[in-house]
């Protein structure tokens, strides 16, 4: 019975981690499909992002909004400002509306609470922690494996290691609850960005902006799961933090 129950664990858990791989392998390559897709749809008014971004400013956010221009493939939304590049301005696609319509879901949060400022100084933290990670990680090892053969065979030198293997764990699980709550975050702007979408897209227009959405939070979900599995060189590592 135990063997069986050994068997199915392994089995559940080599299951998961093709399910993660796959996820990881092959998010960006959907999201650009989809991206390609949707670039070629127009809306049916004709509105510019611009016109939609100023006219959602002025309805949502009583023209507190400062829209500004950044590089291409750059869009973003910082404390009060929405940056836009020329061609996504200009753009009447449904992948352009859905994708300012997605930071200005971020403008909402920024303006509902402190939800995203906090997670923006969480990130700054897990930064300045990440450079601690790989050093800690080494000393712990050596130190324990040092012992283990009887060089340093002291037990302070062992404990010490496995306190520094442990910072580097707890580093390693704060990297992982911010890249979990971030999605969940750009799952809640997606939500408020298709609310806004409402104003302007009919409902088959905003049925091609949700999976367009939903396939940009999976890359995020693929970044979760490349930080997870990093440590098996099975995937790209990501930046931990």
């Amino acid at each position: 019975m135990v063997t069986y129950i050994v068997i199915g664990v392994v089995v559940a858990v080599a299951l998961l981690l093709c399910l993660c791989l796959a996820i990881a392998s092959f998010s960006s390559e959907n999201f650009y499909e989809k991206l390609k897709e949707t670039q070629q749809l127009r809306n049916t008014y004709g509105i510019s992002t611009l016109e939609y971004v100023s006219a959602i400013n002025k309805k949502f956010f009583d023209g507190s909004l400062r829209i500004a221009r950044c590089k291409e493939y750059n869009d973003h939304y910082s404390t009060g400002i929405v940056a836009l590049s020329d061609s996504t301005m200009q753009s009447n696609s449904l992948a352009s509306l859905a994708t300012v319509s997605h930071e200005l879901g971020h403008a909402k949060q920024d303006k509902e609470g402190n939800k995203l400022k906090k997670h923006w100084n969480m990130r700054r933290s897990g930064k300045i922690c990440g450079f601690f990670f790989m050093p800690v990680i080494l000393v712990g090892i050596v130190l324990s494996l040092l012992n283990v053969f009887g060089v340093l065979p002291e037990l302070m030198f062992l404990i010490i290691g496995f306190i520094c293997l442990g910072i580097g764990f707890l580093i390693f699980c704060f990297a992982l609850i911010l890249k979990y709550k971030e999605i969940q975050i750009e799952k809640e702007a997606s939500v408020f960005a298709i609310d806004f979408l409402r104003e302007v897209l009919t409902d088959p227009e905003i049925k091609h902006c949700v999976e367009f959405l939903n396939s940009a939070r999976l890359t995020y979900w693929a970044v979760f799961f490349k930080t997870l599995l990093g440590w098996t060189f099975l995937t790209k590592r990501d930046s931990m933090f």
